[in-house]
């Protein structure tokens, strides 16, 4: 069924009206001047990608119900597609157990839990088990851990910031008593130049479990890109400081065509832009925000049944343009998809013309 995003660029339009840093804002009440073709074409790609909402790794033959969850985020925060939204919410949440209590030693995966709570919460449901299974992976200074199974040796807490992110986004959201601690302790993620660290300090029962603490932390955008989105709907005075401080270095590290490569392999790509753009605008910052766009929007794949795909780099673009997606491909498409689809809200109109077509 095709959609239009044009309500959702309305909210985050409305919503730039309240946060400025030092750049163009739009009030309240203007006429949206931004392109949704592209992030239409990019949305309706990724409801194809999750039938009955659930995408399908045809690859490993599994359903990847974290990735479903991302669609759902995604496909919330450009708007209008509330009828695919729930009906993923309600695939992942009918398989909630498959998701958030993978085994392998792994009971209860704290990002995982709140990742599908906050899927949950765009279609203004509450699932009081999900919010207390995320809350008990909360420890008294906040940081997030996957609760584990002693008997299994081999078992790992793989809790970081992006999952103290979501965990951010979604107690606040519910307005949980463990918010307060769980934000405190994501801002404590953040180094003083303003990026934030991907990995926690590795003894949790460390005194001091800040970034400054840790001589071996590195800047990673994806991280600070994902702590961003989830600070910016904090009413704080301390969220507000670390959003300030992270948009000024996502600003700095920004290239000159708007592009951001991640803290591996040194290549400009859309998942890592992508996110970079849905924090800026979230913060209304609409000028990084229009640039990371533009850059994503020329990485969307034009030609053939996978048009709307979203490329990772150049690379990954000429081979969707000229060969199509594969079973062992298509993954990485998808995922660039959901992380870049909420930038597009802030695509200008005739930014791009790019087609291979």
């Amino acid at each position: 069924m095709k959609k239009t995003v044009l309500g959702g660029i309305a909210a985050a339009l409305a919503l730039t009206s309240l946060a400025g840093c030092g750049e163009k804002t739009v009030e309240e009440g203007e006429k949206p001047t931004y392109d949704a073709k592209v992030s239409t074409s990019v949305a309706d790609w990724l409801v194809a990608q999750a039938p009955k909402g659930v995408a399908r790794n045809a690859q490993y033959g599994t359903d990847d119900f974290g990735l479903s969850a991302d669609i759902g985020i995604a496909l919330a925060e450009v708007g209008g597609y509330d009828e695919e939204i729930a009906t993923i919410a309600a695939a992942v949440m009918k398989n909630k157990k498959a998701y958030t209590s993978p085994g392998f030693g792994t009971i209860t995966s704290a990002g995982a839990t709140a990742k599908a709570l906050v899927l949950q919460q765009n279609i203004d449901a509450s699932d009081p088990g999900l919010l207390k299974q995320l809350e008990g992976t909360v420890a008294e200074n906040g940081r997030i851990a996957d609760k584990l199974d002693p008997k299994n040796k081999k078992a790992a807490d793989y809790s970081n910031t992006i999952g103290q992110s979501y965990a951010v986004w979604a107690l606040n959201n519910a307005e949980s008593t463990k918010a307060a601690a769980a934000t405190e302790f994501l801002a404590g993620q953040q180094c003083e130049e303003g990026w934030f660290r991907v990995t926690f300090a590795a003894d949790p029962a460390a005194a001091d479990q800040t970034c400054d603490a840790d001589p071996k932390a590195v800047p990673d955008a994806d991280a600070t890109a994902f702590a961003l989105i989830a600070l910016s709907g904090v009413a704080s005075p301390e969220a507000e400081k670390a959003v300030k401080a992270g948009v000024a270095w996502l600003k700095e590290t920004q290239a000159e065509d708007g592009s951001f490569k991640a803290a591996t392999g040194n290549i400009a790509n859309s998942n890592t832009t992508g996110l970079a753009g849905w924090a800026f605008g979230r913060a209304g910052e609409t000028d990084s925000a229009e640039k990371a766009a533009t850059w994503v929007a020329e990485h969307v794949v034009t030609c053939g049944e996978d048009a709307g795909a979203v490329a990772y780099d150049d690379a990954a673009l000429e081979e969707g343009n000229t060969k199509g997606l594969t079973k062992e491909s298509e993954g990485m498409y998808r995922l660039a998809a959901a992380q870049a689809l909420p930038s597009l809200v802030f695509l200008p109109k005739d930014a791009t013309t790019k087609s291979s077509c």
